[in-house]
This record gives C-alpha cells, structure tokens and sequence, in this order.
C-alpha cells in the first residue's frame, strides 16, 4: 500500500519566527494584496509568502481584521493630502491627485476599505480637507459633502479602471467598431476620432476640472 505525503507545511525555522515582526507581516500582507487582491488574502497565503506557520502570524496580529486594519493604516497614515495651498481648487486638486497616486500605487487599496471595521481613522482625512475648504468658499454643509463624494467616487473608478483594464470589450477601438458597432447604428461611435493609447492621466484632470467647475458653479449660486 502507498504511502500517505503528509500534506503538513514544515515547521518554521527558529530565526525565521524570532526574526518576524509586525512590520514585516504588513508588508508582506500588502505585497499580497497589491498583486492579487484584498480578497485572495487568507493567513496560510501569508505564512507561506514569509517562511513561518500560520500560528506564527498571531504573534504579531490577533487576527485578519487586524491584518487588514494595520494594511490600511500602513497605507493612509503616512500619506500627504493637505497640500496647504491657498485657494480651495488648489487644494482639492492636491488632495485628490495625491489620493488617486497612492490608489494605483495600491490597487486592492478600495477593496481593502469597503471591508468592514477596516478603514483606519486616516481614510476621513481628504473628506475633512474637501468639506472644510469648501465650507470656507461658501457652500453648505450638504453641498460640500456631496462634492467629496462626487471627487471620491470618480478617483477609485478611474484607478480601478487604470488598473485592472483595458476591457477591449467595453472600448469602442477602431477593431471593436469595425466588426460589432458599424451598421447598427451607432453612427457617432464609429466616427470617434480616438488617440491610439488613452492618456489616463489627461483624463483625470479632465473629469476633476469637470467636477471642480460645478463645484464653483454651485459656490457662485449660494452668494
């Protein structure tokens, strides 16, 4: 009869438990999630990505939700949104850039903060920025954070789309109107005059000088 592998994971070396610290399981989670997503993080993946055994892990985080937490909290606390730039236009197109940099820089970032009792204190920051330079230009308490929410929203989809994409499917390429949009139509669509690479960044600035000039619109109405 055939023997049983033991499907055990080896036992953790001594100096590479004493040498895990809290630090590096952080680093190593985010590395993870960074590459495959918020939600492919189990504690056996991270073990595995720093040589120990699962059970090592809780030496340095009580739990996934801690893990996750501390990811977030390693992300966001450090980074810089309040630019400190006189002119509240200024200031939310430092605050916004800076957000949307550090979400390309980590894609599972919003994945990560839509997971419950996850989102550390920090992620309050652009919206403290964005509602108080607002309110001080003259709009309402309402107005300004439905601003926030407008800046928000389309900087985690244009990152998410920056990221994860392109979606040929989805784009109207010259090959994509050829042979599923010509005859059906769609007589605009398949006239587009469009750049062979998409500037993702120029379509940033676009969407937030869109945004930013009905904000101002919206600031002019209340005076």
């Amino acid at each position: 009869m055939a023997k049983t592998k033991d499907r055990r994971p080896p036992s953790a070396g001594k100096d590479t438990v004493r040498a895990l610290t809290r630090d590096r399981v952080i680093e190593a989670a985010l590395g993870l999630i960074d590459r495959d997503g918020a939600d492919s993080l189990t504690m056996r993946r991270l073990a595995d990505a720093v040589g120990v055994t699962p059970m090592a892990l809780y030496n340095h985080v009580s739990s996934k939700q801690d893990l996750l937490r501390a990811v977030a909290a390693h992300i966001l606390d450090d980074a810089n949104f309040d630019g400190g730039l006189r002119g509240w236009r200024a200031q939310i197109e430092f605050c916004f850039r800076a957000f949307r940099a550090i979400c390309l820089r980590h894609p599972g970032l919003a994945r990560l903060l839509e997971t419950a009792d996850v989102a550390p204190a920090a992620v309050f920051i652009p919206m403290d920025i964005t509602v108080r330079v607002l309110k001080q230009a003259g709009l309402s308490d309402l107005d300004s954070v439905r601003a926030y929410f407008t800046l928000v929203s389309f900087t985690l989809v244009q990152t998410a789309y920056q990221s994860r994409g392109p979606y040929a499917d989805l784009e109207p390429s010259e090959k994509i109107r050829s042979e599923r949009i010509a005859g059906r139509g769609y007589t605009t669509v398949e006239q587009l005059s469009l750049p062979e690479d998409w500037d993702f960044d120029a379509a940033f600035a676009f969407g937030l000088r869109l945004i930013l000039d009905g904000v101002e619109a919206a600031i002019g109405r209340e005076h």
